[in-house]
């Protein structure tokens, strides 16, 4: 029998508890694998036999002025929010905001839709919702994803008030016989109800 290849002595053994027992998220496993002269992936697997776990940081709870300000840009890519987020002060990270949206379920209640939802519940194609964007006939706002070029570049977000007001203003533009009629009585009533 071959003697192993990689010793952890008592000493070793402490430092690595202290280290798992205290902080693990910037780098200090690396760090101590080095000074160590051990492979990462050693005391990474000594610390799981030992039943150490790597705590990992937790980001702080929510306040209401996060929520409130993550209700208003849910609507855009997370990239995008967190950028924001940033900007005004809040600082969370990519995960932590797709998180927070689909717990809470803002995404499932924001009021508006994508360009592409548009034109199926209007029974018309893409490019027909693009020609009344940039027209100015219908609003909308770009979500900053990542999207190039080739993949049809960057989304439209159109709100359902902006939707109702098109109709309105631009009836005899609509053709109801191809809009799904549920969709454009909810859409319209809603409004009133508003």
């Amino acid at each position: 029998m071959k003697p192993a290849k990689y010793v952890i002595t008592p000493e070793a053994h402490e430092q690595i508890r202290r280290v798992y027992q205290s902080d693990t998220g910037a780098g200090q496993v690396r760090d101590l694998a080095r000074r160590l002269h051990l492979p990462r992936w050693k005391v990474s697997r000594y610390a799981l036999h030992q039943g150490w776990v790597a705590k990992q940081p937790k980001e702080p709870n929510w306040s209401d002025a996060e929520l409130s300000y993550l209700q208003r840009v849910a609507h855009l890519h997370p990239e995008v929010i967190q950028r924001k987020m940033k900007a005004n002060g809040y600082k969370r990270s990519v995960n932590g905001i797709v998180l927070k949206l689909r717990r809470t379920r803002m995404l499932k209640n924001l009021e508006g839709m994508s360009a592409r939802s548009v034109a199926l519940c209007l029974g018309v194609d893409d490019k027909h919702i693009r020609r009344l964007i940039d027209s100015g006939r219908l609003k909308a706002t770009r979500r900053g994803t990542a999207r190039t070029e080739a993949q049809g570049g960057d989304q439209w977000w159109i709100k359902e008030q902006d939707v109702r007001a098109y109709i309105l203003e631009y009836l005899p533009e609509v053709d109801l016989r191809k809009a799904d009629k549920y969709w454009l009585v909810d859409l319209l009533a809603h409004g009133e109800a508003a």
